[in-house]
């Protein structure tokens, strides 16, 4: 029996924008050809040695064989890449070949999907996964499959990277490595407390040394943003985690909001387990949305935490939301003075999006506000849903405004080694929907 998964194309965010100062922003930011998510290697970690397994990765560029002999073609999706996965879905089928697809879109979109596969896997794919080949071995796969948001992540296989590491096209040389799944807060545009459930469910760090121990690179991506939330239990895990990080070597690639733990003693693990950039989304916590606002007291509580990341070595990566019910066109400016005192050389800027299974989507889709479902447009480049307090066409040109006039403002010779490879804003949707079928 034989298995292929697929990762289908995707606009890559940067891409989208063919208005910015090509040359400055790639001078600063790259653009990158990088791995799938995690789904995939986790689910082939997970089918049994007597199942031939294999990968296209069509984001690489991969040619298709429709006609190819295999038993079940499984489609990894989030929502900028469900446009094209349902293409190949339906490619596929029209060659009779049956089709499962799974991950964010398909989860929280099951009746859409289900008009382009045979089947779709509902939330996670582990507990379900056993199940789906044994009904392809029997005929009889079934419409739907709810794998829940319980996995106990105690089980999580290493995921089976082999799949992709020995593919010649991609220029990403960095790891991805999950450490929790599921949150507490619903902010608007996350789809994640849908997708993956309202209780925060972490790993154990033995595991997660574990499996960092066997990626080929040095360079690391903890795709987890809740670990520097203020909250007890995550302090500790988090302290414990860094503690067993800081003896492998590794180059770090971290992520949160400004609404974090400012611990002296947290900044100072990260420096210590190997951090090299810190990824900071703002307008989108109550504090960089105060500071961005005017109040003097959250700016400085924001400055302060740059300084603080900033000081130890680590490069503070700023991505600045537009596009939300209180944003009008003082936001530029407020964005880039902020920028300026705070001295953050390193920016990007998306557009709020609201993606199926958000808050967002639901109040924009209540509200008439939903311009079209083009799923490819849905990357934080393209203005979907219309603005409360301008048109679209004014805050898009908004957005490309504050993209060449950032990079504009900055010396030539501040070159970002460390954010090698690109991080931009498709990849902070590679994280918030890393888990697969």
């Amino acid at each position: 029996m034989k298995v292929t998964f697929v990762y289908p194309r995707f606009e890559k965010f940067l891409e989208s924008i063919p208005a910015l100062n090509r040359q400055l922003v790639d001078h600063f930011l790259g653009n990158f050809t990088t791995p799938p998510s995690l789904g995939i290697p986790i689910l082939a970690a997970l089918t049994p040695p007597e199942w031939e397994v294999e990968l296209i990765d069509d984001n690489n560029g991969d040619a298709i064989d429709f006609e190819r002999q295999t038993d079940l073609v499984a489609i990894n999706c989030f929502t900028p890449q469900a446009t094209r996965a349902f293409e190949l879905a339906d490619q596929f089928r029209a060659a009779s070949k049956k089709v499962i697809m799974g991950g964010f879109f398909p989860s929280t979109m099951p009746q859409e999907t289900l008009e382009h596969a045979d089947a779709v896997c509902i939330g996670e794919g582990e507990p379900v996964w056993a199940k789906v080949l044994e009904d392809v071995e029997q005929g009889g796969l079934k419409k739907r499959y709810n794998g829940g948001t319980r996995f106990d992540l105690s089980k999580m296989p290493i995921p089976r990277r082999s799949i992709f590491y020995d593919k010649t096209n991609y220029d990403w040389h960095e790891d991805l490595v999950q450490v929790s799944r599921g949150c507490t807060y619903t902010c608007g545009m996350c789809a994640i407390p849908t997708h993956m459930g309202h209780r925060i469910r972490l790993r154990p760090v033995e595991n997660i040394i574990e499996e960092i121990k066997t990626l080929k690179y040095d360079n690391v991506y903890l795709a987890d943003d809740i670990l520097f939330f203020p909250n007890r239990r995550l302090t500790e895990y988090t302290a414990k985690l860094l503690d067993a990080l800081a003896p492998l070597g590794k180059h770090l690639f971290v992520s949160s909001t400004v609404a974090l733990n400012t611990d002296d003693a947290l900044f100072d693990r990260l420096a210590r387990a190997g951090v090299d950039s810190f990824y900071c989304t703002l307008n989108v916590d109550p504090l960089s949305i105060r500071a961005l606002a005017g109040e003097e007291a959250a700016r400085a509580q924001v400055i302060d935490i740059v300084r603080k990341i900033e000081d130890r070595g680590m490069r503070f990566f700023a991505s600045f939301g537009m596009g939300r019910d209180w944003d009008g066109p003082p936001l530029i400016d407020s964005i880039l003075d902020l920028c300026h005192k705070a001295k953050i050389r390193t920016a990007e800027f998306f557009l709020f999006t609201p993606y199926p299974g958000s808050v967002h989507w639901e109040r924009l889709t209540r509200q008439g506000r939903i311009l079209h479902r083009n799923w490819a447009e849905y990357n934080g480049a393209h203005v979907v849903s219309r603005p409360l307090n301008m048109a679209p066409e004014q805050l898009y040109e908004m957005f490309v405004q504050l993209w060449n006039d950032f990079y504009a403002s900055l010396d030539g010779t501040d070159v970002v080694e460390t954010l090698k490879p690109d991080q931009s804003n498709p990849h902070m949707q590679y994280r918030r929907q890393k888990v697969g079928l």
